[in-house]
């Protein structure tokens, strides 16, 4: 996983699809609609690469729950905020829909607090606990929506 101690701004257009191949055989849109604050929405505070990193790694560590993936990315020893939602909080998990039947993926920073849809599967927290990345209470408190500290 792609640890950041400083930003590295690629040439990424924004709502464009992106071809990863050769690095996985996946295509990638970079929405606005994520990059900017709006209502009920949340946003990218990293950068598009970051963005993009976090897909890659979400596709090759198989984070992937059928039509969806979840990732995050590291800090040195902590876990990189990714972004925010409309209340300005933190969010640290990132999760990743299948924009259309042309299997193109878009993503945006989740808030497991706030919705359900943004909680990762069992599976896919307890492999992120055998990497290191999170605890064994970050798991139940995700899972049921509760603040933790990531």
């Amino acid at each position: 996983m792609p640890t950041y101690n400083k930003i590295i701004n690629l040439p990424y257009d924004i709502d464009a699809e992106l071809d990863l191949s050769p690095r996985i055989e996946e295509v990638y849109f970079i929405s606005s609609a994520h990059r900017r604050r709006q209502a009920n929405k949340s946003f990218w505070t990293v950068s598009a690469d970051q963005e993009v990193d976090c897909f890659i790694t979400s596709q090759t560590n198989s984070w992937v729950e059928i039509s969806k993936a979840w990732g995050l990315l590291q800090n040195g020893n902590s876990l990189l905020i990714l972004g925010q939602n409309y209340h300005n909080e933190p969010l640290k998990i990132a999760k990743f829909v299948v924009k259309n039947e042309q299997r193109v993926w878009h993503g945006y920073p989740a808030d497991f607090c706030r919705n359900n849809q943004d909680r990762p599967g069992t599976g896919i927290l307890k492999d992120w606990r055998t990497r290191g990345y999170i605890e064994k209470h970050h798991i139940v408190k995700i899972r049921q929506g509760k603040e933790c500290n990531l």
